[in-house]
């Protein structure tokens, strides 16, 4: 498997982001959810994670730069 042309770049990308937010959402669910269970339920918290995967989805698909391959 090869990554991708530029990827010490990848912090740029759409779906990078948005897979840390992701991530750090997990965490925040791990060490602070306690805290904010009174005005979060699991019902909201699943639903903005299923949220946040959908549109990871789509900045997946996003176009973000000018081809690499092209040639004019």
């Amino acid at each position: 498997m090869k990554p991708i042309c530029g990827w010490r770049c990848c912090y740029r990308l759409y779906s990078v982001q948005i897979t840390i937010l992701i991530a750090l959402l997990g965490f925040a669910q791990l060490e602070l959810l306690p805290m904010w269970q009174a005005q979060l339920s699991p019902r909201a918290y699943a639903a903005l994670n299923s949220g946040l995967a959908l549109v990871l989805f789509v900045a997946r698909l996003v176009k973000q730069g000018p081809d690499q391959g092209a040639t004019s």
